[in-house]
Protein backbone atom coordinates (compact mmCIF):
# COMPACT_ATOMS: atom_id res chain seq x y z
CA UNK A 1 0.00 0.00 0.00
CA UNK A 2 2.85 2.34 0.87
CA UNK A 3 4.70 1.57 -2.37
CA UNK A 4 1.53 2.22 -4.39
CA UNK A 5 1.06 5.58 -2.69
CA UNK A 6 4.67 6.62 -3.43
CA UNK A 7 4.24 5.64 -7.08
CA UNK A 8 1.08 7.78 -7.42
CA UNK A 9 2.87 10.79 -5.90
CA UNK A 10 5.82 10.45 -8.28
CA UNK A 11 3.52 10.25 -11.32
CA UNK A 12 1.56 13.30 -10.18
CA UNK A 13 4.75 15.31 -9.61
CA UNK A 14 6.12 14.45 -13.05
CA UNK A 15 2.81 15.33 -14.75
CA UNK A 16 2.63 18.68 -12.94
CA UNK A 17 6.25 19.62 -13.66
CA UNK A 18 5.91 19.31 -17.45
CA UNK A 19 3.12 21.97 -17.96
CA UNK A 20 4.81 24.29 -15.47
CA UNK A 21 8.04 24.28 -17.48
CA UNK A 22 6.18 24.77 -20.76
CA UNK A 23 4.13 27.70 -19.46
CA UNK A 24 7.12 29.28 -17.74
CA UNK A 25 9.02 29.38 -21.01
CA UNK A 26 6.11 30.98 -22.89
CA UNK A 27 4.69 33.19 -20.16
CA UNK A 28 4.67 37.00 -20.62
CA UNK A 29 4.45 39.61 -17.91
CA UNK A 30 0.84 40.58 -17.33
CA UNK A 31 -0.31 44.07 -18.12
CA UNK A 32 -1.10 45.73 -14.82
CA UNK A 33 -3.01 48.59 -16.45
CA UNK A 34 -5.64 46.47 -18.22
CA UNK A 35 -6.96 42.93 -18.23
CA UNK A 36 -6.78 40.64 -21.31
CA UNK A 37 -10.58 40.52 -21.56
CA UNK A 38 -10.91 44.35 -21.62
CA UNK A 39 -11.92 45.76 -25.03
CA UNK A 40 -9.63 48.15 -26.91
CA UNK A 41 -11.97 51.14 -26.58
CA UNK A 42 -12.00 50.82 -22.76
CA UNK A 43 -8.24 50.69 -22.31
CA UNK A 44 -6.39 53.79 -21.01
CA UNK A 45 -4.47 55.51 -23.82
CA UNK A 46 -0.76 56.11 -23.26
CA UNK A 47 0.14 59.47 -21.70
CA UNK A 48 1.38 62.04 -24.17
CA UNK A 49 2.89 65.40 -23.18
CA UNK A 50 2.93 68.64 -25.14
CA UNK A 51 5.01 68.95 -28.26
CA UNK A 52 8.07 70.27 -26.45
CA UNK A 53 11.63 69.03 -25.96
CA UNK A 54 12.27 66.92 -22.91
CA UNK A 55 14.42 69.59 -21.26
CA UNK A 56 11.82 72.30 -21.72
CA UNK A 57 9.03 70.03 -20.53
CA UNK A 58 10.96 69.21 -17.35
CA UNK A 59 11.33 72.90 -16.50
CA UNK A 60 7.64 73.72 -16.91
CA UNK A 61 5.51 74.30 -13.84
CA UNK A 62 2.31 72.78 -15.25
CA UNK A 63 0.50 72.18 -18.51
CA UNK A 64 -0.90 75.70 -18.52
CA UNK A 65 1.90 77.87 -17.10
CA UNK A 66 5.67 77.95 -17.14
CA UNK A 67 5.94 79.31 -13.57
CA UNK A 68 3.99 79.26 -10.30
CA UNK A 69 3.00 82.94 -10.58
CA UNK A 70 1.47 82.62 -14.04
CA UNK A 71 -2.19 82.20 -12.96
CA UNK A 72 -1.92 85.32 -10.78
CA UNK A 73 -0.71 87.30 -13.79
CA UNK A 74 -3.65 86.07 -15.87
CA UNK A 75 -6.18 87.05 -13.19
CA UNK A 76 -4.51 90.46 -12.82
CA UNK A 77 -4.64 91.14 -16.55
CA UNK A 78 -8.28 90.08 -16.77
CA UNK A 79 -9.26 92.42 -13.90
CA UNK A 80 -7.31 95.35 -15.38
CA UNK A 81 -8.80 94.64 -18.79
CA UNK A 82 -12.34 94.61 -17.42
CA UNK A 83 -11.90 97.82 -15.43
CA UNK A 84 -9.90 99.68 -18.07
CA UNK A 85 -12.09 98.52 -20.93
CA UNK A 86 -15.20 99.60 -19.04
CA UNK A 87 -13.74 103.07 -18.52
CA UNK A 88 -12.77 103.37 -22.18
CA UNK A 89 -16.15 102.06 -23.33
CA UNK A 90 -18.05 104.47 -21.11
CA UNK A 91 -16.06 107.39 -22.52
CA UNK A 92 -17.47 106.68 -25.99
CA UNK A 93 -21.06 107.23 -24.90
CA UNK A 94 -22.68 110.05 -26.91
CA UNK A 95 -24.79 112.07 -24.49
CA UNK A 96 -26.23 108.96 -22.87
CA UNK A 97 -27.69 107.61 -26.11
CA UNK A 98 -25.37 104.60 -26.29
CA UNK A 99 -23.70 102.51 -23.63
CA UNK A 100 -20.43 100.76 -24.45
CA UNK A 101 -19.62 99.89 -20.84
CA UNK A 102 -20.23 96.15 -21.27
CA UNK A 103 -18.59 95.98 -24.71
CA UNK A 104 -15.44 97.75 -23.53
CA UNK A 105 -15.18 95.54 -20.45
CA UNK A 106 -15.50 92.33 -22.47
CA UNK A 107 -13.01 93.44 -25.14
CA UNK A 108 -10.51 94.68 -22.57
CA UNK A 109 -10.71 91.56 -20.41
CA UNK A 110 -10.42 89.25 -23.41
CA UNK A 111 -7.49 91.14 -24.95
CA UNK A 112 -5.37 91.60 -21.83
CA UNK A 113 -6.31 88.18 -20.46
CA UNK A 114 -5.15 86.52 -23.68
CA UNK A 115 -1.90 88.51 -23.64
CA UNK A 116 -1.21 87.52 -20.02
CA UNK A 117 -2.06 83.86 -20.72
CA UNK A 118 0.34 83.67 -23.66
CA UNK A 119 3.11 85.43 -21.75
CA UNK A 120 2.97 83.18 -18.69
CA UNK A 121 2.75 80.05 -20.84
CA UNK A 122 6.02 80.70 -22.69
CA UNK A 123 7.92 82.70 -20.03
CA UNK A 124 8.02 81.63 -16.37
CA UNK A 125 6.63 84.04 -13.77
CA UNK A 126 7.52 83.47 -10.13
CA UNK A 127 5.23 84.26 -7.20
CA UNK A 128 7.23 87.29 -6.06
CA UNK A 129 7.35 88.61 -9.60
CA UNK A 130 3.57 88.29 -9.91
CA UNK A 131 3.10 90.18 -6.63
CA UNK A 132 5.48 92.91 -7.80
CA UNK A 133 3.57 93.06 -11.09
CA UNK A 134 0.31 93.63 -9.22
CA UNK A 135 1.87 96.50 -7.22
CA UNK A 136 3.32 98.02 -10.38
CA UNK A 137 -0.03 97.78 -12.18
CA UNK A 138 -1.85 99.61 -9.38
CA UNK A 139 0.91 102.22 -9.14
CA UNK A 140 0.88 102.77 -12.91
CA UNK A 141 -2.91 103.05 -12.97
CA UNK A 142 -2.94 105.66 -10.20
CA UNK A 143 -0.08 107.58 -11.84
CA UNK A 144 -1.96 107.71 -15.15
CA UNK A 145 -5.12 108.95 -13.45
CA UNK A 146 -3.16 111.57 -11.50
CA UNK A 147 -1.39 112.84 -14.61
CA UNK A 148 -4.65 113.02 -16.57
CA UNK A 149 -6.41 114.87 -13.75
CA UNK A 150 -3.52 117.30 -13.41
CA UNK A 151 -3.68 118.09 -17.13
CA UNK A 152 -7.50 118.32 -17.03
CA UNK A 153 -7.89 115.87 -19.91
CA UNK A 154 -11.29 114.61 -21.14
CA UNK A 155 -12.74 111.29 -20.00
CA UNK A 156 -11.65 109.34 -23.08
CA UNK A 157 -8.00 110.44 -22.85
CA UNK A 158 -8.03 109.88 -19.09
CA UNK A 159 -9.26 106.29 -19.50
CA UNK A 160 -6.78 105.46 -22.27
CA UNK A 161 -3.81 106.95 -20.37
CA UNK A 162 -4.78 105.07 -17.19
CA UNK A 163 -5.03 101.77 -19.06
CA UNK A 164 -1.73 102.30 -20.90
CA UNK A 165 0.11 103.33 -17.73
CA UNK A 166 -1.10 100.21 -15.91
CA UNK A 167 0.20 98.00 -18.72
CA UNK A 168 3.47 99.94 -18.69
CA UNK A 169 3.85 99.06 -15.01
CA UNK A 170 3.04 95.39 -15.67
CA UNK A 171 5.42 94.77 -18.53
CA UNK A 172 8.22 96.94 -17.15
CA UNK A 173 8.26 94.89 -13.93
CA UNK A 174 8.14 91.64 -15.90
CA UNK A 175 10.97 92.82 -18.15
CA UNK A 176 13.17 93.89 -15.24
CA UNK A 177 12.67 90.62 -13.32
CA UNK A 178 13.03 88.28 -16.29
CA UNK A 179 16.19 86.34 -17.05
CA UNK A 180 18.78 85.52 -14.40
CA UNK A 181 17.79 88.40 -12.09
CA UNK A 182 16.30 86.89 -8.93
CA UNK A 183 13.87 88.98 -6.87
CA UNK A 184 14.50 88.25 -3.20
CA UNK A 185 12.09 88.82 -0.36
CA UNK A 186 14.02 91.82 0.96
CA UNK A 187 13.99 93.43 -2.49
CA UNK A 188 10.23 93.00 -2.74
CA UNK A 189 9.76 94.41 0.76
CA UNK A 190 11.93 97.45 0.03
CA UNK A 191 10.10 98.14 -3.23
CA UNK A 192 6.74 97.78 -1.45
CA UNK A 193 7.53 100.05 1.52
CA UNK A 194 8.94 102.99 -0.46
CA UNK A 195 5.57 103.95 -2.08
CA UNK A 196 4.14 104.43 1.43
CA UNK A 197 6.84 106.93 2.34
CA UNK A 198 6.63 108.84 -0.95
CA UNK A 199 2.85 109.06 -0.62
CA UNK A 200 3.17 110.41 2.93
CA UNK A 201 5.73 112.99 1.81
CA UNK A 202 3.48 114.12 -1.05
CA UNK A 203 0.45 114.27 1.25
CA UNK A 204 2.19 116.41 3.89
CA UNK A 205 3.61 118.78 1.27
CA UNK A 206 0.23 119.23 -0.41
CA UNK A 207 -1.40 119.78 2.98
CA UNK A 208 1.06 122.59 3.71
CA UNK A 209 0.46 124.15 0.28
CA UNK A 210 -3.28 123.92 0.74
CA UNK A 211 -3.11 125.75 4.08
CA UNK A 212 -0.88 128.50 2.69
CA UNK A 213 -2.58 129.11 -0.67
CA UNK A 214 -6.07 129.30 -2.10
CA UNK A 215 -5.62 126.91 -5.02
CA UNK A 216 -7.05 123.96 -3.08
CA UNK A 217 -5.71 120.50 -2.36
CA UNK A 218 -4.14 118.74 -5.35
CA UNK A 219 -4.37 114.94 -5.29
CA UNK A 220 -2.30 114.38 -8.46
CA UNK A 221 1.09 114.25 -6.64
CA UNK A 222 -0.28 111.67 -4.23
CA UNK A 223 -1.48 109.51 -7.11
CA UNK A 224 1.88 109.75 -8.91
CA UNK A 225 3.92 109.19 -5.71
CA UNK A 226 3.49 105.34 -5.55
CA UNK A 227 5.06 104.88 -8.98
CA UNK A 228 7.96 107.15 -8.03
CA UNK A 229 8.39 105.25 -4.75
CA UNK A 230 8.53 101.90 -6.52
CA UNK A 231 11.20 103.24 -8.87
CA UNK A 232 13.25 104.52 -5.93
CA UNK A 233 12.84 101.23 -4.06
CA UNK A 234 13.94 99.28 -7.14
CA UNK A 235 17.10 101.38 -7.42
CA UNK A 236 17.85 100.99 -3.70
CA UNK A 237 17.36 97.22 -3.84
CA UNK A 238 20.34 96.85 -6.18
CA UNK A 239 23.07 97.78 -3.65
CA UNK A 240 21.06 96.96 -0.48
CA UNK A 241 20.05 93.57 0.87
CA UNK A 242 18.13 94.07 4.12
CA UNK A 243 17.68 91.30 6.62
CA UNK A 244 14.53 90.74 8.65
CA UNK A 245 15.58 92.99 11.55
CA UNK A 246 16.61 95.86 9.27
CA UNK A 247 13.37 95.68 7.32
CA UNK A 248 11.32 95.66 10.54
CA UNK A 249 13.19 98.70 11.87
CA UNK A 250 12.93 100.77 8.71
CA UNK A 251 9.23 99.91 8.45
CA UNK A 252 7.87 100.16 11.99
CA UNK A 253 9.88 102.96 13.61
CA UNK A 254 9.33 105.84 11.10
CA UNK A 255 5.65 105.03 10.60
CA UNK A 256 4.91 104.76 14.33
CA UNK A 257 6.81 107.93 15.25
CA UNK A 258 5.22 109.89 12.40
CA UNK A 259 1.74 108.65 13.28
CA UNK A 260 2.04 109.63 16.95
CA UNK A 261 3.57 113.03 16.17
CA UNK A 262 0.99 113.89 13.55
CA UNK A 263 -1.85 112.74 15.79
CA UNK A 264 -0.68 114.93 18.71
CA UNK A 265 -0.19 117.88 16.35
CA UNK A 266 -3.71 117.54 14.93
CA UNK A 267 -5.16 117.30 18.44
CA UNK A 268 -3.26 120.39 19.62
CA UNK A 269 -4.12 122.47 16.54
CA UNK A 270 -7.70 121.13 16.58
CA UNK A 271 -7.74 120.04 12.96
CA UNK A 272 -5.59 119.66 9.90
CA UNK A 273 -3.34 122.67 9.61
CA UNK A 274 0.01 123.67 8.18
CA UNK A 275 1.63 123.25 11.60
CA UNK A 276 0.38 119.69 11.94
CA UNK A 277 1.57 118.87 8.42
CA UNK A 278 5.00 120.36 9.15
CA UNK A 279 5.27 118.33 12.36
CA UNK A 280 4.42 115.15 10.46
CA UNK A 281 6.84 115.96 7.65
CA UNK A 282 9.72 116.74 10.02
CA UNK A 283 9.12 113.63 12.14
CA UNK A 284 8.88 111.43 9.06
CA UNK A 285 12.08 112.81 7.53
CA UNK A 286 14.10 112.66 10.76
CA UNK A 287 12.97 109.18 11.82
CA UNK A 288 13.46 107.76 8.32
CA UNK A 289 16.98 109.19 7.98
CA UNK A 290 18.06 108.10 11.48
CA UNK A 291 16.63 104.61 11.07
CA UNK A 292 18.20 104.20 7.63
CA UNK A 293 21.64 105.31 8.89
CA UNK A 294 21.40 103.03 11.93
CA UNK A 295 20.40 100.09 9.77
CA UNK A 296 23.21 100.77 7.30
CA UNK A 297 25.88 101.14 10.01
CA UNK A 298 24.84 98.03 11.95
CA UNK A 299 24.22 95.88 8.88
CA UNK A 300 26.40 92.79 8.65
CA UNK A 301 26.43 91.22 5.18
CA UNK A 302 26.06 87.44 5.06
CA UNK A 303 29.30 85.53 4.54
CA UNK A 304 30.04 84.67 0.96
CA UNK A 305 29.92 81.03 0.11
CA UNK A 306 33.09 79.57 -1.31
CA UNK A 307 32.63 76.73 -3.74
CA UNK A 308 35.45 74.20 -3.90
CA UNK A 309 36.80 73.14 -7.24
CA UNK A 310 35.32 70.00 -8.69
CA UNK A 311 38.78 68.60 -9.49
CA UNK A 312 42.41 69.23 -8.60
CA UNK A 313 44.05 71.75 -10.96
CA UNK A 314 47.74 71.19 -11.79
CA UNK A 315 49.64 73.82 -13.78
CA UNK A 316 53.34 73.62 -14.79
CA UNK A 317 55.35 76.68 -13.76
CA UNK A 318 59.01 77.62 -13.13
CA UNK A 319 60.25 77.51 -9.54
CA UNK A 320 63.05 79.59 -8.02
CA UNK A 321 65.24 77.96 -5.36
CA UNK A 322 68.21 79.08 -3.32
CA UNK A 323 71.41 77.50 -4.54
CA UNK A 324 75.16 77.79 -4.20
CA UNK A 325 77.42 77.99 -1.19
CA UNK A 326 75.65 79.53 1.76
CA UNK A 327 72.57 79.80 -0.44
CA UNK A 328 73.89 82.95 -2.01
CA UNK A 329 72.62 82.15 -5.50
CA UNK A 330 69.41 81.26 -7.26
CA UNK A 331 68.44 78.30 -9.36
CA UNK A 332 65.42 77.87 -11.60
CA UNK A 333 63.75 74.62 -12.40
CA UNK A 334 60.45 73.10 -13.51
CA UNK A 335 57.69 72.87 -10.95
CA UNK A 336 53.95 72.32 -10.52
CA UNK A 337 51.28 74.59 -9.09
CA UNK A 338 48.56 72.46 -7.51
CA UNK A 339 45.16 73.90 -6.52
CA UNK A 340 42.75 71.79 -4.52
Amino acid sequence: MRSLLLLVCLVSAAAGAQPLGRFSAQAEPPDSSSSPDEPDWARTPPAEGPAEPAGVRARRYSRFSAGPGGPSLVVLEVIIGLAGGAMVGSSFDAEGETNHFYTGAMLGGLTLGTAGTLYQYFLPVERRESLLTAFAAVAGLSAGIGFANNQDLPDRDRAIIALMSSQLGVFSSLLLTSGDLELSGSDLGLISIMPIYTTLFAGFIELINDAQSTRGYNYAPMLIAPAVGMAIGGLLSIPLELNGLGFALITAIPLSITGMTFGFAVAISRGLSAGAARAGLISLSASLVITALTTALTYVPPPQERASASAVRITPMPVLLAAGRDHSGLAAGPGLWIQF
